[in-house]
């Protein structure tokens, strides 16, 4: 089996779904054995000509990773946090190379527009401050999510409105209040998202098959939501942990666990990204973070329609052609696939594209 015809497998599917009789240790552990055997059984050639990267390299990589990642998750579950992280580093750094040099990276350089949403029952926008991460002072607040530690707050991304939305579960649109943030840093980003359909980089897919099984550990959906311990956190938070103390990187791209592979054809921009904070204060927001980015004001689904009366001001084609390539086709109803600048989202989206963005 050559390179290409692996990536096909179906073994690359996310979100993975665990079996209900089945631990998740036992799960995650079988799975990953699964993509082991799996590499074991490409072809002995070379991955890329031009870079003379050996298929014995990968499979010997990958082999130490998921034997890290096993690791990590068996420590965590015996009680030992400190030495489940120390394995998750092996797994980024290794024993002779950085290997975060070979995962799947991206860096977003300057004014790329991000989201955030937030509900609210009024129709009072909130502060600017109150549409970031929350303050130090409240960081009793931050509960237990994927990317998420208790006490330990982080800045909550999407490069869509529509993935945000689906993030909060779909909230009714009447209480959402939206937020277009813009970089003015360039942000390094761990990228736990797959490469676009038909991508022919061979780089991007090789960096892709490098960080897959970290991709496995994060991707993993729950089977017990209303658990208070979730094992499908374990590597998501230490990970997070590890972009809080590395300096290279400031958070981490993935893809929502949330949506159904209907809602949407693949090649649109459903991806999270997860910004933790960077310093520790006894109050207020974190300088570093929130120093990276400008921002629109807050609106409100509500304001905006008392605002432009329910027109709808997108005029030409140029004007969709934005907004429909981050999502070319949203089939929020089955069988009815109509552009993403249809939908009521699309239309906010746009919007706040067109409002100007300031210093916070």
């Amino acid at each position: 089996m050559n390179f290409r015809e692996l990536l096909k497998d179906d073994i690359f599917k996310l979100p993975l779904i665990q079996k209900e009789k089945v631990t998740f240790k036992v799960f995650i552990f079988k799975i990953l054995k699964e993509f082991e055997d799996k590499v074991n059984l490409l072809d002995d050639e070379l991955i890329d000509p031009n870079k003379n990267i050996k298929t014995s390299f990968v499979k010997k990589t990958l082999k130490d990773n998921i034997k890290n990642l096993n690791q990590s998750i068996l420590e965590y579950l015996n009680g030992n946090p400190h030495k489940a992280y120390e394995y998750l580093e092996k797994t980024l750094k290794g024993n002779f190379k950085d290997l975060t040099e070979i995962f799947k990276n991206k860096n977003y350089v300057l004014d790329e527009s991000f989201f955030r949403i937030r509900t609210n029952d009024t129709n009072y926008p909130y502060s600017i401050d109150q549409m970031l991460h929350i303050p130090f002072e409240h960081r009793g607040k931050v509960s237990t999510q994927r990317y998420s530690i208790p006490g330990f707050p982080s800045l909550y991304l999407g490069k869509t409105i529509y993935i945000c939305w689906e993030e909060l579960r779909r909230p009714s649109i009447d209480k959402i209040q939206i937020i277009r943030l813009k970089n003015i840093n360039t942000l390094k980003i761990l990228d736990l998202t797959p490469p676009i359909k038909d991508c022919s980089d061979i780089d991007e897919l090789y960096k892709f098959l490098m960080t897959f099984p970290l991709i496995m550990c994060c991707s993993v959906k729950v089977k017990n939501d209303h658990d208070t311990f979730k094992p499908e956190y374990i590597i998501p938070q230490l990970l997070l942990q590890w972009i809080r103390n590395n300096s290279e990187f400031d958070g981490i791209q993935y893809k929502s666990t949330h949506i159904t592979t209907n809602s949407f054809i693949e090649n649109s921009e459903l991806t999270n990204i997860v910004l933790p904070v960077k310093s520790n204060s006894n109050k207020g927001l974190c300088k570093k973070l929130i120093n990276k980015f400008e921002s629109t004001e807050v609106v409100s689904w509500s304001l905006y329609q008392f605002a432009t009366g329910g027109q709808n001001f997108m005029y030409n084609s140029n004007e969709f052609d934005k907004i429909n390539k981050r999502i070319p086709n949203l089939e929020l109803i089955n069988g009815v696939q109509l552009p993403y600048s249809y939908s009521t989202l699309g239309n906010l989206e746009y919007y706040l594209e067109n409002l100007k963005t300031k210093s916070i």
